[in-house]
């Protein structure tokens, strides 16, 4: 029911009882006399224009000024109806005032009087109670219907939270009205924030709507609120994203109720309670919606195949073999040097095994050429993920040998066996610092690209490449890092004050992946995504109001300088080069030009034996406009990296 709707619908109840309350009230009065019902009830209507009407309107606005109207009667509490019951009180009162003035002398009979209020208060409350009856929103389990509307509104103390709900939902009422019964939590409700702007002004249990998602910092601020608590579980997780956006940039501590899997509304918590609230996570603040996919035509792709998916272990790997493993193919194959990831891996899935599908996890490094070429040999399959990778820029930037043996020549292995044993598909999983390399990781993953480029030309495999921004549960990046420090106090280090960076959960990458091999006809650059910016400053501010902590108070955020091949932005994607291949699939047009040399010539000295140095030359030699530069660091430009040389 919208605002007006309500407010009409509880304004014509009132007229009737407050007509019916004067009717019967007269006619008990007058009933002695000599008259019959009809003469009484014809001579009340006679006074009727020129006084009764006049009363009841009195009576209307007297309800009015009570903020009655406001109320929202879905989750009322006894405080509400406390409030009609005064409300009525007064507009007895009121009327009084006005038969007194207007002299109106049939309605300043005392016992019209005292009947006229007897009747208001037994209709007014009791249509309201049948309301609530009716609508049965909010009812707790072991309550009789009496019990669930007796509500007590606790008066403010000192020492106390003072809680702002965002939501106006069953949830919230569920959340205030345990505030109010139960004292030992020392919150006290101050005010809702609602998007809804239809209920801007109304009530729900006593406490004050505010509407509007910019209420929320000016009404913390100004009523000094300690506790923000999100009470919103049928919310989208790009509402709860932009919700969070806007509670972080308070001085308030922040909780949430967990979002329903399968719900649409607020409805979906029918019993809501404090033991439910948790903290906000950085996952929470940076996700997204999960994208649209058809799953069945995905499945059939997968199903009753073989699927091979290197650095199976790792954050992403281990994400893409969930995803698979529930589109049931014939066997999953996850392999990884990691064997204590591929252990809990194993342990994870171990339900999905069915006589249908089986799952397998080898420990093998893909620089082992001849372990690679068992794994195919053994099991050929239909599809390669390739994840394994070496990816931390820092690392990779002082290690560039240990990074172009995994990255490169890993890759060259694992791509010339899929050729060999006849893969239908491979996909390389690479990274958005590939479009415009500018450190040691990014020129190998470019490299990579352009291999199974070539690759796809000469062979029946289709090859085609999926690039992605960071990911959010990585366990190296800048939200794991700030995780660290924040355990220990601090401070949060910030190699730039405008470094900005794209995050994107495991989930939706792996999700995206397995959509661009269902797609994939070869030779395709897909970008996905492209994830959620966000400053780096900006991140480690939320993450320390995240903690329940304020930034630069509780916890410092020291700027450092930038490291070594690290850039002060990504590439982004330009939409108008690029072609929108499903929901968050681009097919990028990144063609730098860059070949590269004949592959016999790179592999001229063994492989084992080439150094940093030689490593760096080539890499040299293959993106000769992306040399390093010498600058200080407050004059970084834009694309412009710095290297230890």
């Amino acid at each position: 029911m919208t605002k007006n709707t309500r407010i009409a619908f509880f304004v014509i109840l009132d007229v009737v009882c407050f007509n019916a309350s004067y009717l019967l009230a007269y006619l008990i009065v007058h009933l002695g006399e000599e008259a019959t019902t009809a003469e009484l009830t014809a001579d009340y209507f006679s006074n009727y224009p020129t006084g009764f009407l006049i009363l009841i309107g009195v009576k209307l606005l007297a309800m009015y000024v009570f903020s009655v109207y406001r109320i929202l009667f879905e989750y009322a509490g006894a405080g509400d109806f406390r409030r009609v019951a005064l409300s009525l009180f007064a507009s007895t009162l009121a009327s009084v005032t006005a038969a007194a003035v207007f002299g109106i002398e049939p309605a300043l009979l005392p016992l019209i009087i005292f009947y006229s209020f007897i009747f208001d208060m037994g209709l007014g409350l009791a249509t309201r109670l049948v309301y609530v009856k009716l609508t049965e929103v909010r009812k707790e389990d072991g309550e009789d219907d009496e019990q669930s509307l007796r509500r007590r509104y606790t008066p403010q103390r000192k020492n106390t939270g003072r809680v702002m709900i965002i939501g106006r939902g069953q949830a919230a009422a569920e959340l205030i009205a345990e505030m109010q019964d139960n004292e030992s939590l020392g919150r006290i409700p101050e005010v809702i924030v609602d998007d809804d702007k239809s209920h801007e002004g109304d009530t729900l249990l006593g406490v004050e709507i505010a509407a509007g998602r910019g209420e929320i910092r000016l009404r913390a601020r100004r009523q000094a609120i300690d506790e923000i608590i999100i009470a919103k579980p049928g919310a989208s997780k790009r509402y709860l994203a932009s919700l969070l956006r806007e509670c972080v940039k308070t001085t308030c501590r922040l909780s949430m109720l967990p979002l329903a899997r399968s719900a649409s509304s607020d409805a979906a918590m029918s019993q809501a309670s404090f033991a439910d609230l948790r903290k906000p996570t950085i996952a929470d603040l940076l996700a997204r919606e999960r994208p649209r996919v058809d799953h069945r035509e995905i499945g059939d792709q997968f199903k009753g195949r073989v699927v091979l998916v290197t650095g199976g272990a790792g954050v992403f790997g281990s994400e893409l073999c969930r995803r698979i493993i529930r589109y049931k193919p014939r066997r999953l194959i996850a392999l990884d040097m990691n064997e204590d990831g591929l252990a809990m891996l194993n342990a994870e899935l171990e339900g999905y095994r069915t006589a249908e599908t089986e799952f397998r996890t080898i420990v093998a490094s893909v620089r082992d050429q001849v372990i690679m070429r068992r794994v195919f040999s053994a099991f050929r399959p239909h599809f390669v993920f390739h994840a394994a990778e070496l990816k931390q820029i820092p690392l990779a930037q002082v290690n560039p040998r240990e990074t172009y043996l995994t990255n490169v020549l890993g890759l060259k292995t694992t791509c010339d066996l899929a050729d060999e044993f006849a893969a239908e598909k491979f996909i390389l999983c690479s990274t958005v610092r590939a479009a415009a390399p500018t450190n040691v990781a990014g020129e190998c993953k470019r490299m990579a690209e352009l291999y199974i480029t070539e690759k796809n030309e000469k062979s029946q495999t289709a090859y085609a490449t999926a690039r992605f921004s960071n990911l959010i549960e990585g366990r190296g990046n800048v939200i794991a890092v700030f995780e660290k420090q924040l355990l220990h106090g601090g401070p949060l280090t910030v190699t730039d004050k405008d470094i900005i960076r794209r995050f994107i959960s495991a989930e939706e990458a792996a999700l995206l992946t397995v959509l661009t091999a269902a797609i994939a006809e070869g030779g395709e650059v897909f970008e996905l995504g492209p994830g959620e910016p966000m400053g780096i400053r900006e991140l480690a501010e939320a993450m320390i109001r995240l903690s329940g902590k304020i930034p630069y108070e509780d916890i410092q955020i020291a700027v450092t300088q930038l490291r070594p091949g690290e850039m002060l932005f990504e590439r982004e994607r330009d939409s108008r080069t690029n072609v929108q291949a499903a929901e968050r699939v681009w097919l990028a047009d990144d063609d730098t030009g860059i070949k590269l040399p004949h592959w016999s010539q790179l592999w001229v000295q063994n492989p084992d034996h080439m150094d940093d140095v030689a490593v760096k030359d080539l890499l040299r030699l293959i993106f000769p406009t992306h040399r390093a530069k010498t600058n200080t660091i407050g004059n970084t430009k834009r694309g412009e990296r710095i290297e230890n040389e």
